[in-house]
């Protein structure tokens, strides 16, 4: 009887070695791929079937369709993969080749697979097919594409991953027989949108920002018809809620001072930013602008090509920032102001009074300054009441978030913290 238990826990042991050795992930060396074209009535390649194996073992099968259907004499090279590392993460991937869909030279059609090391298997890549012949940059790890834009212009878009999906970052047209192109790379750290539109139907505008993963949102504003038109900082947040983008912007002259308010909402899906509504208001006299013909693009104006949104580094946070806004309650100028010296390697200790609703000051206690994490710092116990605040700095401004609970404001007056923008008024 001992020997039967004994036999039977072996086999039990050789088979389940077998189906572990069965069921072993494989490799990504291990893929080979192959591709069948598919013709129609008219006696066209239509589709294109893609195949991936291990061995026999299929393991990935998908079927594109080309658009338009080829001849076949011209479809040779339709469902060539071409295994490059296209997300630039380490591993070969698998771009497949579908044929040229028409209009100029690099107008072609390309589909993908991701290879995914943690799961061992293929991923299809959204957003990848249909925007032309991409050209990878495996240095600064992004994808663009050089296409045409009428007989005299080029456009050149750039693209990154966010997971699995190929985002645009931004566009830019630019002459054939123009100057030299513009260097984008410093904002290639962020998407960029771009609003172009009017003041009440006549004054023209253009809005281009950035957005960060905590809603922070900067960029500029630029009026192309002003006596002597430069793009103006902006600065503010967005808010989603119901499908939609709720953003919150202020218009900073150089000192900090608040010259224009804008809120806009759009769709958050991008492909519908047609439905789209915006004001733009003077905070001295409260009056309100419409923003009438808005038109969502990525196209970067040329005098945007370094991003507002960078992290600041810690070595070269400013002495003083400020923002000052229009009270029409009180007719004056109110705002916050926010001062830091050095108390050591990435310390600082700070001043804050922001009195924009009431009155909310503070400071650092003199044997403990704030510690940087980056280009942020966390800082409780600022006062009896216990309150914390977040600092967030980027090269233009700092951005003040309260992180603790109402009752910590009870030490201000009703309405007050630190929170703001305060914009770098002394280095």
């Amino acid at each position: 009887m001992k020997k039967l238990i004994a036999i039977m826990m072996m086999l039990v042991t050789v088979v389940s070695l077998s189906a572990q050795e069965e069921y072993r992930p494989y490799e990504r060396k291990d893929v080979t791929f192959q591709n069948v074209k598919v013709m129609n009535a008219q006696g066209e390649v239509s589709h294109v079937k893609v195949s991936a194996y291990v061995g026999r073992q299929l393991i990935k099968e998908q079927v594109f369709e080309l658009v338009p259907a080829m001849p076949v004499e011209m479809a040779e090279s339709i469902g060539n993969v071409s295994e490059e590392d296209i997300n630039f993460d380490g591993y070969p991937d698998a771009d497949f080749y579908l044929g040229y869909m028409g209009g100029f030279a690099n107008n072609t059609q390309h589909e993908a697979w991701l290879w995914d090391q943690e799961h061992c298997r293929f991923i299809e890549a959204v957003g990848y097919g249909g925007i032309g012949e991409p050209m990878l940059d495996t240095e600064k790890k992004y994808i663009f594409t050089v296409l045409s834009s009428g007989p005299e212009h080029r456009v050149t878009s750039f693209y990154r991953w966010q997971g699995n999906r190929l985002q645009k970052y931004l566009s830019h047209t630019w002459s054939i027989e123009g100057d030299d192109l513009t260097d984008f790379s410093g904002v290639l750290n962020l998407p960029c949108c771009r609003i172009d539109a009017q003041l009440d139907g006549r004054i023209p505008v253009i809005i281009v920002f950035q957005t960060t993963a905590d809603n922070i949102v900067a960029g500029y504003i630029y009026y192309p018809k002003a006596k002597h038109p430069t793009p103006i900082l902006i600065a503010g947040t967005v808010g989603r809620y119901d499908d939609k983008l709720y953003y919150a912007l202020d218009e900073y002259q150089a000192d900090g001072t608040i010259s224009g308010t804008i809120r806009m909402n759009t769709p958050n899906n991008p492909d519908y930013f047609s439905d789209m509504e915006g004001t733009w208001i003077n905070p001295k006299t409260q009056k309100e602008m419409k923003l009438t013909s808005m038109r969502f693009s990525n196209e970067m104006p040329t005098w945007f090509t370094q991003s507002l949104l960078t992290p600041e580094d810690p070595g070269n946070i400013g002495r003083e920032y400020s923002f000052q806004q229009w009270h029409p309650g009180y007719e004056s100028m109110m705002g916050g102001n926010i001062t830091f010296r050095a108390a050591g390697k990435n310390k600082v200790h700070f001043e804050c009074a922001n009195v924009r609703h009431n009155i909310a000051d503070g400071k650092s206690s003199e044997g403990r300054p704030a510690v940087l994490n980056g280009n942020t710092f966390e800082y409780r116990e600022v006062n009896e009441c216990h309150y914390g605040f977040r600092a967030t700095f980027f090269p233009r401004f700092v951005v003040l978030t309260t992180i603790t609970q109402n009752p910590t404001l009870d030490c201000f007056g009703m309405g007050a913290s630190f929170d703001g923008i305060y914009i770098k008024v002394k280095q």
